[in-house]
Formats: structure tokens, sequence, C-alpha cells
């Protein structure tokens, strides 16, 4: 096999528990070391992919996907994970979902009123405009081939995520924030990595599992397991076809481009 073609997929989740799945389906499974946390490599049918835990919130996400490229520079990076689903997404426990795009909300202008603009706002960019990437503030989308695999092979919905640093507490809180930013899943991490990989170039997905609903606090009334289950079975039957599909059969060698 030619080197080019066996570079892997990065598949990053905050705990070890939601990638225990993708864990046990690997096959030739070695260990190795990295500067960030210990990544697991092995094969998912022909595919080589490397498999990395890298801890809750954005500085541990954005940091743990920079530490992984520079280990294993990969193809593609994967977000997997649960999320909470916003009342009026009409999304429920263990159903999965792909972003189409993320939305940072901390980062911007709380206003006196507690209502919140992001870094237009303030007139900045959280990324500028670098080797022909568009500058981007809050909204970072991800990979349309990616999409496009995950929407046609495996049936997701194509949806926008919000990430957060403190998750959302109340329901009737949540219901706001879903109106008036038309989010559907909710985490801590999905932002920080999206926007790592778009400021590289690197082809970025990110597919969550719902375990509860935004603000319910209640964790009887949660569903990790079947999160977790739904979103690892939805990303290991994209890793298996991914040599199917032409837009992810076209992602060969490191997708980082030179010069990044």
């Amino acid at each position: 096999m030619h080197e080019a073609d066996d570079a892997p997929v990065l598949v990053l989740a905050a705990t070890a528990m939601e990638l225990a799945p993708l864990r046990a389906a690997l096959r030739d499974k070695a260990l190795r070391p990295g500067t960030w946390d210990v990544l697991e490599e092995g094969r998912l049918g022909s595919l080589r992919v490397v498999l990395g835990a890298t801890g809750i919130g954005k500085v541990n996400a954005a940091a743990g996907l920079l530490a992984a490229v520079s280990a294993c520079a990969p193809r593609a990076a994967i977000q997997v994970g649960v999320g909470g689903a916003y009342l009026g997404s009409f999304l429920s426990n263990a159903m999965v979902a792909a972003a189409s795009e993320e939305l940072q909300l901390d980062l911007g202008l709380r206003r006196a009123d507690g209502g919140w603009e992001g870094l237009a706002a303030l007139g900045f960019a959280a990324t500028p405009e670098r080797l022909g990437r568009p500058a981007r503030t809050n909204v970072v989308p991800t990979h349309a081939g990616l999409q496009a695999a995950l929407a046609e092979v495996i049936g997701l919905p194509l949806l926008r995520f919000a990430t957060l640093d403190a998750v959302t507490a109340d329901i009737d809180v949540g219901a706001a924030m879903q109106a008036e930013y038309d989010v559907s899943i909710e985490s801590m991490e999905g932002a920080a990595a999206a926007q790592v990989a778009d400021r590289l170039g690197l082809p970025f997905a990110e597919v969550r599992g719902v375990s509860n609903l935004v603000g319910e606090r209640d964790k009887r009334l949660w569903d990790l397991r079947g999160a977790v289950e739904g979103s690892c079975r939805a990303v290991r039957k994209l890793l298996l076809g991914w040599h199917e599909h032409p837009a992810t059969a076209a992602l060969v060698g490191s997708g980082v481009p030179h010069g990044s």
C-alpha cells in the first residue's frame, strides 16, 4: 500500500468512554505515546485509524487535536461523543446527528442585559484569513465532503452545533438559545476542535449522540450508553466504508497542507 493511501483518520473524543465501542472494534491495535495523551492505533477494515481521548473542554480539545495531528499526520479528523439536545431541535435521547457547522457561544460580548453577541460585535476574528482560508469569528463549518458522506452513507441529519465552557442548566434558557441561534446540540469541545482543524486546513467532521435534553440535570433521564453507542456506530460505518464514498475516498495523504 502506498504511504499516502495509509494516512490515518484521527478520531477524538473528550473521554475514553465516548470512544469505547470504536476501540473494541479496532484490530491490530497498538498504543503510541503522544505529547497530550496516549493514542491508540489500529484498523477498521483496510483503513488505518488513530483514537485519542483529549479531555473535557475547549482547551483540551484544541491542544489534544493539535498534538495528535503532529503525531500521526491524519488525512481527516472526526470528533465523536455525546451532547445535549436543545428543546426545539426535535432531537431526543440516543438520536445521532452530524455538525454542519459549530457555533462558539462564549467568545464575544456579554451585554449588561445578559444577552450575547459574537466577535463581530468587537471587530475581531477568532482566526484571521490565512493561505486562502477565510477569517472566522464564531461560526466554523465542517468539511463538505465529510458532511456528504455522513448524510448519504449514514443518513445523519446535518445540524448546527453549539459549544460552551459551561453546560446550560435550565431547559427554558436552552429553548431560548435554540430559538435565537438555531442550534441543535450542545457540547463543551466541538467548536475548539473545528476551529483548529479549519485553521490547519484539515478535513473535520463532528458526530454526537444525544444523551439528554439541554438543561435536564436529573441523570436518571439521561441515556449516555445509547448516545455513545449510536455516535460510535455511525462513525464506525463511515470508517468501514471510507474507500467507497467518493468524498472520503478522495481524502488521501496528510490532510494538513504543506506550509500550514
